[in-house]
C-alpha cells in the first residue's frame, strides 16, 4: 500500500481574520485636523451653515475693504445696514450630500469589494483603503459640481480666482477630503 498524503487547503481561519478586522474597524471620511484649525473651521461652516454676529469693527472692516486691484467696484466694499445684526453663510453641504446622492453607488461597490475580501483575493484593510478613497472621490466631485445656494456678489469679487462656483476657489478644501480607518 502507498503513501497518502493530504494537504490541508481550509484558509477559514484566514477568512474568519479578515471578517474579525472588518467587524472592528470603521472607515472616517471627512476634514481631519485639531479642533482650532482653520480648514477645520473652513470645511464646518460651508458644511453646515454659520450665523455670524456683525461687531463694529467688522462693519468697518467690510465698508473699507477694496479688491485686490484697487477697484473701486460696488462689489469692492460690503455696505451693511446698521440693523443688521448677523451675516448668515448658508449651508452647502458636500459630505452628507455627497453620501446620500451616491448612496447606491457606494453599497454596490462596498459589495464588489467584500466579494474580494469573502474569496481571499483582497484584506479587510485593502477594502476599506480602496472604499475609503471611492467615496473620497465623490465627496470631491460633490463640490466641484455645487453651485447652489449662490455666492453673494462680494464673495466672488473676493475670492482667488473671482469665480461664481460654491466650495471652489484655491482647492484647499476639497484637497483635504480624506479617509481614515480607525
Amino acid at each position: 500500500m502507498g503513501s497518502v498524503t493530504i494537504e490541508d487547503k481550509n484558509r477559514i481561519p484566514e477568512l474568519i481574520e479578515q471578517l474579525r478586522y472588518l467587524s472592528t474597524c470603521k472607515l472616517e471620511i471627512g476634514v481631519f485636523g485639531d479642533q482650532d484649525s482653520e480648514i477645520l473651521m473652513i470645511a464646518s461652516v460651508h458644511e453646515f451653515g454659520c450665523k455670524i454676529r456683525v461687531t463694529e469693527k467688522m462693519r468697518n472692516y467690510l465698508h473699507s475693504i477694496e479688491s485686490e486691484y484697487g477697484d473701486t467696484v460696488e462689489n469692492t466694499w460690503l455696505h451693511l445696514k446698521k440693523t443688521t445684526q448677523f451675516i448668515n453663510i448658508p449651508e452647502r453641504s458636500y459630505i452628507r450630500t455627497g453620501l446620500d446622492d451616491n448612496v447606491d453607488k457606494i453599497t454596490s461597490y462596498a459589495g464588489e469589494m467584500l466579494e474580494k475580501v469573502m474569496s481571499l483575493e483582497w484584506t479587510g484593510k485593502k477594502m476599506l483603503g480602496r472604499l475609503g478613497a471611492y467615496i473620497v472621490s465623490l465627496i470631491q466631485k460633490q463640490i466641484r459640481e455645487k453651485d447652489e445656494p449662490p455666492l453673494h456678489p462680494f464673495t466672488i469679487e473676493h475670492k482667488t480666482k473671482n469665480s461664481d462656483k460654491p466650495l471652489v476657489d484655491t482647492g484647499r478644501l476639497r484637497g483635504s477630503i480624506t479617509w481614515r480607518i480607525v
